[in-house]
């Protein structure tokens, strides 16, 4: 591992704008919005599960792309992994406790990585960034039962199908062993995400800068810092990368998204899009998959978050085109340094009162999921009228704000949503 030198100097941080810390509830009865729309009565949102995760906030929650496992991140210092089986009552698998000196601010699943050889097993591991400038990597052996189980699967005492192999990699028995601590950041780690082929793990901070790490996906042994990207000129919230392609998209307190994509010849990256309209911090932005029900080949979309209370859809139909085959690997086409062409969809019907804190877009059923500090859920889906607010719910963590929201799927296969909030609780809900 790589380990560039770095001092920390002392600092101050605000967490949120005064406008949002100075929230404390929101009534029941108010309605969703003071502007005159007429939304489609609202489906229900059901909790399925409220879990205590944490002994202080709880910042970002992640599912894996293929295991049903959902990491948490929070101010405790911890990082901590539950089983999304509903069956199982939703166990803890892990704690990653004793290795950050302050708050755990972001989580992210190394991505399922494909491979034409049979024995091969893709072992799960988890990169967490901290408030103390590092980020850590985490992961497990290879269980010693996996070499004496035959391939397929069984019932359970509820009937329920369980795969052998992922009943394995996710059994709370399996010890996540600390297996690489990054350095770099001047300041706080606010994100950090995976490429689509876990060759490449990208880092936001307050000191306003972007930085690629690239690594060896199967042994993650190394982290080299292959670039550094100083574009935005303030705090950097939220990173990003396209599902299928190297595409990242960063969220700044500057009230911008910058877009960036490896170049063709040096494997640099290069600054290719700036999308302007906010009106305050882009706290979260989230890619349309190009598989998911409401994809169109040839465009790409993204939704992004703000302090303006606004979720926004952005699209573009320069970026690289990617087939929807689940067997097919990402086009190896690149923009070069030239420059993509965004625009302003659309901006979401309204329904938040206060800050948009994070925005998750599904990929299968391709709606689109919001939350923030007026402590709602609300989720859109799109139809040939538009988008159209399909359920909201109001106090989902009582009188906290909500910090993060993901898609998942449960073990069973079937899609949810999980949050997380002030509270310290990670909420599962089924619409």
């Amino acid at each position: 591992m790589k380990v560039i030198p770095h001092s920390i100097s002392p600092h101050f941080f605000l967490r949120k704008p005064l406008a949002a810390t100075l929230y404390t509830s929101l009534h029941p009865s108010d309605p969703p919005s003071t502007t005159n729309h007429s939304f489609p009565q609202p489906t229900m949102i059901e909790l399925i599960k409220s879990i205590h995760a944490h002994t202080d906030k709880a910042w970002s929650v992640a599912p894996h792309q293929t295991l049903p496992l959902l990491a948490s991140a929070s101010s405790d210092k911890t990082s901590r992994i539950y089983k999304l089986s509903e069956s199982q009552n939703f166990p803890q698998v892990a704690t990653l406790a004793d290795t950050h000196k302050r708050s755990v601010r972001a989580v992210s699943f190394k991505p399922q990585l494909l491979s034409l050889e049979s024995d091969f097993i893709d072992l799960p591991a988890l990169a967490s960034g901290s408030f103390d400038a590092t980020i850590s990597i985490w992961g497990i052996e290879e269980p010693e039962e996996m070499d004496m189980i035959e391939e397929g699967t069984y019932e359970d005492e509820e009937g329920a199908v369980v795969n052998k192999e992922v009943e394995l990699l996710t059994s709370p028995s399996n010890e996540w062993n600390l297996m690489a601590l990054i350095e770099g950041h001047e300041n706080e780690v606010k994100a950090v995400a995976w490429n689509w082929s876990g060759r490449y793990l990208a880092s936001c901070s307050r000191d306003k800068t972007v930085w690629i790490w690239e690594t060896d996906p199967e042994t993650l042994e190394e982290f080299e810092c292959v670039s550094v990207l100083s574009d935005h000129d303030q705090d950097i919230k939220h990173i990003v990368f396209h599902p299928l392609h190297n595409l990242l998209a960063s969220s700044s307190y500057d009230d911008t998204i910058r877009l960036y994509n490896q170049d063709d010849d040096d494997d640099d990256w290069s600054c290719v899009a700036i999308l302007n309209g906010h009106q305050g911090t882009v706290w979260c932005s989230a890619f349309e998959h190009p598989r998911a029900a409401s994809a169109v080949d040839g465009r790409t979309r993204l939704v992004s978050a703000s302090d303006d209370s606004t979720v926004r859809v952005w699209s573009s139909t320069s970026a690289v085109e990617v087939s929807k085959s689940g067997n097919t690997l990402p086009s190896s086409i690149k923009h070069g340094s030239a420059d993509m062409e965004w625009v302003l969809d659309l901006t979401l019907p309204p329904v938040h009162k206060f800050a948009v804190y994070s925005v998750s877009w599904s990929n299968t059923s391709g709606r689109i999921a919001s939350v923030g500090a007026d402590g709602q859920i609300a989720v859109y889906k799109e139809s040939a009228d538009g988008w159209q607010v399909e359920s909201t719910f109001q106090g989902a963590h009582g009188v906290h704000e909500i910090n993060c929201v993901a898609w998942c799927k449960l073990a069973s296969g079937e899609e949810i949503l999980s949050t997380c909030g002030d509270d310290g609780h990670v909420n599962l809900w089924r619409l």
